[in-house]
This record gives C-alpha cells, structure tokens and sequence, in this order.
C-alpha cells in the first residue's frame, strides 16, 4: 500500500473518525433515552400517586361500609328489641283499670317511643353527616384530580419542551460530528489526491524524458542514415559522372579516328562505309552500356522505389479515407432525413390532437353564448364564421407535408 501511494495510518484515522461519528450517535441517543425516561417517570408518578390514593381511598371507604352496615345492623337488633319491648307492654297496659296507673304505663310508653324516633333520628342525623362529609371529600378529591392532571400537563409540556430543546442540540452536535468528519475526510482525500498527482506527474515526466531520449536516439539514427546515404549518393555520382566523361573522351577519339580515317581512305568508300556500320554499332553498344550503367545505380533505384511504394500507401490511405468521410457523411444525411420525417409526423400529429380540443372548447363556449343569448337574454343568436374552425391541421400544413414527402422520396432513393 506504501508503494501505491496508500497510508496505512489514513486509513487508521479514517476508522477513528467514523467511530467518532458513531460515538456521538450513541452518546445522544443514550442521553435522550435516560431523558425520556427520567421524563416518562416523572410523568407517571402522578399517576401512581393518584392510584394509590384512590386505592387507600377504597379501602377506607370498604372500612367504613362495613362499620357502617355493623352498626345498622347493631341499631336495627337494639331498636326491634325495644320495640318489641315497647310492644309487649300494651297488654299489661290494657289490663290496667287506674286510669292513674294507665297514663303512667302510657307515659313510659311515650317517653320510650321518643327515645326510640330521637335514636332513629340521631342516626339519620349521622348518616346525613357522613353523607354530606363525603360530598365534600368527593368536592376535594374532584379538585384534587384536577390539580393532578393540570400538573400532569405542565409536566408533559416541560417534558416536551426539554426533549424538542434537547432533540435539536443532539441533533446539532450530531451534525457538528458529522461536519468535523467531512472535513476531516475531505482534507485527507485531497491530501491523498495530490500526493497521487503528484507520483503520476513523476511518472509521466519520467516517461516523457525516457521517450525524448528515444527520439534524439532515433533522430541520430536518422542523422547517420542521412550522411550515409548522402555519401553513398556521392560517391555513385562521382562515378557515373567520371564515367560519362570518359565515354565522352572516348566518343571524341572515335569521332576523330572516323574524321581521320575518312580523311585517309576517300578513295575506299566501301572501306570507310563499312568503318562507319561498325563505328555505329560501337556507338550503340557504348551508348547501351551507358544506360545499363545509369539504370544500375543501386540509391537512386532503391530511393525512387521508395518514394513511389510511399506514394501509393499514401494514395490508397488517403483514398479510403475519403470514402469512409463520404460513406459517413451521406449516413448522416439520411439520418437527419429520418429524423426530419419523424418530427414532421409527430408535429402534425400532436397539432391535429390540440387543434381538434381547441375546437371542442371553442364549440362548448360557442354553445354556452348561444344559451345564454336565447334563454338568458331573450336575443336572437347569430352562429360567428370563424375561419380557423374548419381549418384542418397547421396554416403551413401543405409545405410541410410536401417538404416531408420530398424528404420521404430522398431517404428511399439513398436507401
């Protein structure tokens, strides 16, 4: 990794800074936990507290109930008994003949009478007591309810309050963390991207300076080519001219020999006549050897076949480079002719659609003047003549599909 240009300890703070965001995340979402739960206990604890209340309140009032039915039960067995008491006296009574006697037997009986109704009545008075005690009690435990439950609700609104305040600054230090992390990253990675730059800048000037070597290299290859070849060409052309200047010498003795020889042998003319077949013949011999010595010059054979084999290369790439251009730019030609005819279509078709709602509408309103006219109005109605409502597809329909139809014709006859 160190030789691809990869820090092993980059990669170190790239995992301590994602556990770093990690941790934040955590730690946020555990202090938000124990804040909800602090605040969900907090909340509940009124209600607890009011259960308990009414649990201790059922249970008193099970207490009482049941003392109250006892003593009931207690007042009902002592009052049956004096009243059978009471009762079981009006036969002595009746016995009774004093009327002295009998207004004291009916005097105690009275007076038992009214002690009995003043009991009676002092236990409706305590159940009349006890009632009213608990109207108030059920007065104060209604107003007790509805402090609980008003603070019931300050608690839930501070709560929420305290988790929405407390939400956002966790959530702020959250994207702090991430923000830090970002930054962190980016500053690494540009740092990592620079120190890639600039080992391939190193590279690619190495390369560079190795392929500049090879050129000078290969232009000294040349250079040495060059000389050599122009030293050879030299050389063959001193020889060739050497050469024709000593068949020129020699072309000029045998001129002069001839010119001698006719000179001395006029009165042969046979003689001279055959001399001059001969000396002919030499001439086109010599001058035949002069073109085989020309036509044998092996650098400027070697050289001219070069040239020419370079030339035809270059021809025949060049010719098919043209062809290609041409091939591709009558493709492209016939393509733009597709194309041209496709929108052409789909413009009258889309045309033909709009137009034909925009008809529909105008007929519509058209019909809605008409109503409103006759049945409105009470006026005679007059049908407008606009021209655009029996116009059929666009005002240039008729160039277009002519012009699409040429382009039809064109695209068939490339095809």
């Amino acid at each position: 990794r160190e030789a691809l240009g990869e820090d092993p300890d980059a990669n170190k703070a790239e995992a301590e800074e994602l556990s770093r965001s990690h941790k934040q995340i955590e730690e946020s979402r555990q202090r938000l936990a124990k804040l909800l739960h602090d605040g969900t206990q907090l909340v509940t604890n009124i209600q607890v507290a009011a259960d308990a209340r009414e649990t201790h309140r059922r249970a008193e009032e099970d207490e009482l109930k049941r003392q109250r039915l006892e003593k009931l039960e207690n007042e009902s067995k002592t009052n049956q008994d004096k009243f059978e008491e009471i009762t079981s006296k009006w036969g002595s009574a009746r016995e009774k003949t004093i009327p002295q006697d009998l207004w004291e037997v009916l005097n105690q009986q009275q007076q038992q009478c009214a002690l009995l109704i003043e009991e009676k009545n002092k236990l409706i008075s305590e159940l009349q007591q006890e009632l009213k005690s608990k109207d108030d009690q059920y007065v104060k435990d209604l107003k007790k309810q509805a402090d609980d439950i008003s603070l019931l609700l300050d608690r839930m609104e501070e709560q929420i309050k305290n988790l929405m305040k407390t939400y956002r600054r966790e959530l702020t230090q959250i994207e702090k963390a991430f923000e830090l992390e970002r930054r962190e990253l980016l500053s690494s990675n540009k740092k990592k991207w620079e120190q890639a730059m600039q080992a391939h800048n190193a590279q690619e000037l190495e390369n560079l300076v190795t392929r500049m070597k090879k050129v000078e290299e290969y232009e000294k290859q040349l250079d040495q080519l060059r000389v050599q070849d122009s030293e050879e060409y030299t050389a063959i052309k001193i020889q060739l001219e050497t050469d024709v200047q000593i068949l020129e010498q020699q072309l000029q003795q045998m001129k002069a020999i001839y010119q001698l020889n006719q000179e001395k042998l006029e009165y042969n003319f046979q003689v001279l006549k055959k001399r001059d077949e001969e000396n002919t013949i030499i001439k086109s011999q010599q001058k035949r050897k002069l073109n085989r010595t020309l036509l044998c010059s092996p650098g400027c054979t070697t050289c001219l076949a070069k040239q020419i084999k370079q030339f035809q290369e270059d021809n025949q790439t060049l010719t098919a480079d043209y062809k290609r251009i041409v091939e591709q730019y009558k493709d492209l030609q016939r393509t733009m002719r597709h194309f041209a005819v496709i929108d052409a279509q789909k413009f009258l078709e889309i045309w033909l659609m709009n137009e034909q709602e925009a008809k529909g509408l105008m007929w519509k309103a058209l019909d809605a003047d008409r109503v409103i006219h006759t049945q409105q109005l009470g006026l005679p109605w007059v049908e407008p003549d606009y021209w655009f409502l029996d116009n059929v597809g666009p005002v240039v329909y008729r160039k277009t599909m002519k012009s699409a139809s040429k382009l039809a014709q064109e695209v068939m006859a490339l095809t």
